[in-house]
């Protein structure tokens, strides 16, 4: 994604409260043209930010549910079948 003004900034969503600090996380991420790995225990928000982050921009979310057995050719290959 190509972010080149400000209102391709992410500051919130209709059913997500944002903290300043991760809104300015998320914006520097999508200037950079970087992805942003989230990580935490499950119930933490990690799920609900990509969905609030695509809502707010207006954009699909693709959602690749990883395990700890997981191998990149088997991520790849979902990813793939994902956008046939």
């Amino acid at each position: 994604m190509v972010v080149n003004n400000s209102e391709d900034k992410f500051g919130g969503a209709t059913r997500y409260v944002l903290d300043e600090e991760l809104a300015k996380i998320v914006n520097i991420s999508m200037a950079l043209e970087m992805p942003l790995l989230l990580k935490g225990e499950p119930g933490t928000g990690k799920t609900m930010l990509a969905h609030a982050v695509a809502e707010s921009l207006k954009m699909p979310l693709i959602v690749l549910n990883v395990k700890s057995s997981m191998k990149l050719i088997d991520a790849l290959y979902q990813y793939d079948t994902l956008t046939r």
